[in-house]
């Protein structure tokens, strides 16, 4: 593969050997055929216009006869630098380093706002807007490259088709590894051409200029983290990929080579995985990396409560999986931020929309989890009072495991777990758990019936039981202690009833207001009818004293609440359904 290079008469590598060779010969040929036998006098007048009717005749010549010659690899005389190379000199500070970020344009216009507020954070920072023309905007798709560029930014466009994702991957999967490892393999890029530099997501705000403030003593990396110890240099800090430094050397090189293997044998992984994967293999260890870790005060989060709007240099706006509050809580922290001016009469909101969101997020993602098909779960509270070995919490799960056809039924089994220690024997036996936050609440000791830490236990019962219903997902509620000795669904006369509780005492009437209900067992419908009734049924906690649940349920059965809200009640057999204040008659047809 050579060509003839005019400038310095020499052969050099090209793209196709066949090609350029035939032309070079043809070339030669056709000046040997021109020259040879004849002495060609020139005078000095008409110098140039010889050399142009030479070089005119040679250029017709070849394209004449040599069709199979693309024009443009004829223009390969010499080298250009390719798009990326001119963006990166173009960003990059005078020691080759610059700031990256990657945008999307596929997302909604609640993106692009966040793109806006990190454009505001560096321009309204302390010594950070001339970092703007430091960064260089990657693109993951054209809508985004489009507005960057009108945006008057430097910008990438990144290439995701030659990246191969898992066969098995959903579609949803494959385009997110898609971008993940796209954005991988660019960064190992930029390393391999000797740029070091900030990664940044779009959500961290720019507060003051982090440069300055960077010990930056040697490291080959500098990692943000969601959780920090105290020891710059501890390798199971937890990672967080919004932000950190990297300088270019073959270890760092080396290290994005292989956390794009890792990341490519995962459906699903993120940056900060594979890291922590790779640092649990030891392999930064091997390749002799020193790295260190950014302090939480100065490069802190919404992980974290109560952040020092003095000593912030960046904030990550994670812990929030909603783009919405993210827009809200930054706006207003940014709003705090302007505000600011050098005293200590000015601190950061606590970013409430934000930690909303994050509840929201946990409770819906814990419920799709055990839905059935018809969005419907099996519900029931845990405390660390349940959770010894061999306590109410294993007897439980053994009645399904034993229960005829019940077993199945465990995948669909929601917890609400009220305290760490339950939440966290609920995750390793592998159940759907879900564990709320209720400031100025602890019930982690067992609640003796009818205390104070019982009744807010219940009542705090109805607040979440109310805002799943409000997800569109109805249920099962089920007290630790009851027992299933087989599936109670076919029993439940599923025929459009609201709600359908079970009894302490059954007249034999399944629609006779009379039955005397017993909140230890029953299933709600999602319905308007329904929240509605546990709003009602909230409302009244204050109207009733200390009452509990049950007996204020009770209560507004007997005031007609029920009817007033069109709602259709089953009251189940004790038959099926017992308890210990009425035994079932027949253990072949006991449920519960």
């Amino acid at each position: 593969m050579r060509y003839l290079d005019v400038n310095r008469h020499r052969l050099r590598t090209s793209p196709n050997r066949q090609e350029v060779s035939l032309r070079s010969f043809c070339v030669l040929r056709t000046i040997s055929k021109m020259s040879l036998g004849h002495e060609v006098v020139v005078f000095p007048r008409t110098a140039r216009l010889v050399v142009a009717f030479l070089l005119a005749s040679v250029l017709t010549y070849a394209c004449l006869w040599l069709p199979e010659v693309s024009i443009p690899s004829m223009f390969r005389l010499t080298t250009l630098k390719d798009e990326l190379q001119t963006q990166l000199e173009g960003a990059s500070m005078a020691n080759k380093t610059l700031i990256i970020g990657v945008i999307s344009g596929n997302a909604s216009a609640e993106d692009d706002s966040i793109l806006q507020l990190f454009l505001q954070s560096m321009r309204e920072g302390e010594e950070t807007r001339f970092l703007i023309e430091h960064i260089l905007f990657a693109a993951a798709d054209p809508t985004a490259y489009n507005r960057c560029k009108v945006l008057q930014l430097h910008c990438y466009q990144l290439h995701t088709e030659h990246v191969i994702t898992s066969p098995d991957a959903s579609a949803q999967n494959a385009s997110f590894a898609s971008i993940t490892w796209t954005q991988t393999l660019f960064l190992g890029e930029v390393l391999g051409r000797g740029f070091s530099f900030i990664f940044t997501e779009m959500d961290v705000m720019w507060l003051r200029n982090p440069f300055a403030r960077l010990s930056h003593n040697g490291e080959d990396m500098l990692l943000s983290h969601g959780v920090y110890d105290g020891h710059r240099f501890e390798e199971f800090n937890s990672t967080n990929s919004g932000l950190y430094f990297v300088s270019s050397n073959k270890k760092t090189t080396a290290l994005f080579k292989q956390s794009y293997d890792v990341m490519h044998h995962s459906k699903r992984m993120r940056e900060d995985d594979a890291l922590y994967v790779l640092k649990s293999a030891q392999v930064l260890q091997r390749l002799d990396m020193k790295v260190g870790y950014l302090e939480t005060t100065s490069f802190g989060s919404f992980c974290q409560d109560n952040l020092d709007i003095t000593k912030l240099i960046t904030v990550h706006a994670n812990c929030c999986p909603s783009i919405k509050a993210k827009i809200e809580d930054l706006t207003a922290m940014l709003d705090a931020r302007k505000a600011y001016n050098g005293t200590f009469n000015v601190t950061i909101p606590a970013h409430s929309s934000c930690s909303q969101s994050w509840k929201t997020h946990q409770l819906e993602t814990a419920l799709q989890g055990a839905s059935m098909g018809n969005k419907t779960v099996i519900i029931s509270y845990l405390n660390e009072a349940y959770v010894d070995e061999n306590g109410m919490l294993d007897l439980f799960l053994r009645s399904l495991k034993e229960g005829e056809g019940a077993a199945f039924l465990i995948k669909h089994l929601f917890l609400i777990t009220v305290d760490q220690i339950s939440f966290e024997r609920c995750r390793t036996l592998n159940l759907h758990c879900y564990r709320p936050v209720a400031e100025g609440l602890t019930f982690s000791k067992e609640q003796l019936f009818m205390s104070a830490g019982y009744i807010d236990l219940v009542w705090q019962k109805i607040l979440i039981l109310r805002q799943i219903l409000e997800h569109g997902y109805s249920f099962v509620f089920t007290d630790m202690d009851v027992i299933w000795l087989r599936n109670p669904f076919a029993k439940l006369n599923l025929n459009g009833e609201d709600l359908q509780i079970s009894c302490d005492s059954y007249n034999g009437s399944p629609f006779d207001g009379s039955n005397s209900i017993n909140t230890g067992f029953f299933f709600v419908r999602s319905n308007n009818k329904t929240i509605k009734l546990f709003d009602m049924w909230s409302a009244s906690r204050e109207s009733f004293g200390k009452k509990h649940d049950q007996d204020v349920l009770a209560a507004l059965k007997s005031a007609g609440v029920f009817k007033q809200l069109g709602i259709s009640v089953r009251y189940l057999d004790t038959l099926y359904f017992s308890t210990f204040c009425q035994d079932s008659k027949s253990f072949k047809e006991v449920t519960t």
